[in-house]
């Protein structure tokens, strides 16, 4: 099958960069393999679902916080993971947010959160492998780099 004649699954998610005092909430997750993966809250999209209000939805069962007033950031997008079992066209939306209320996740997969110091986020990051894993794909990880260093972009084109 030639490239043109693909027809790839489309993954749209969001996610938000809660800040205080200098510092990214970022929750921790258990991988199938037992290795954690540090990400930001936020989460996949259902079908139907705008990329804002999945953020929203997704923050509270991650973290047990309420967000509002969601500016947005950026938007990563592009055929992701090409060749691999994993292959998708990827619409991810990145947003800043006022939150409040307690650190109280309820999603099961969440093993933890941590408020992480911009200087520290970056050592956090698992680049791979397995390198068919998305939330391991170190183009992911490249709008909050920015961010953590004020310098974000608006658009990153995968």
């Amino acid at each position: 099958m030639s490239h043109l004649s693909r027809t790839l699954p489309v993954k749209r998610a969001a996610h938000v960069y809660l800040v205080q005092d200098g510092r990214l909430l970022l929750v921790e997750e258990r991988m199938d393999d037992g290795s954690i993966f540090y990400g930001l809250p936020g989460g996949k999209a259902h079908f139907g679902e705008t990329l804002g209000d999945a953020a929203v939805r997704q923050v509270l069962v991650e973290t047990g916080l309420t967000v509002t007033d969601l500016v947005f950031v950026s938007l990563l997008e592009g055929e992701l993971l090409t060749g691999t079992r994993n292959e998708c066209y990827a619409n991810f939306g990145r947003f800043t947010a006022t939150f409040s209320g307690e650190l109280n996740p309820t999603d099961p997969e969440v093993v933890g959160i941590r408020w992480v110091p911009f200087e520290e986020v970056e050592m956090l990051v698992r680049y791979g492998p397995p390198p068919e894993i998305e939330e391991r794909n170190p183009l992911i990880w490249v709008p909050t780099r920015d961010f953590v260093k004020g310098q974000p972009r608006s658009y990153y084109p995968i």
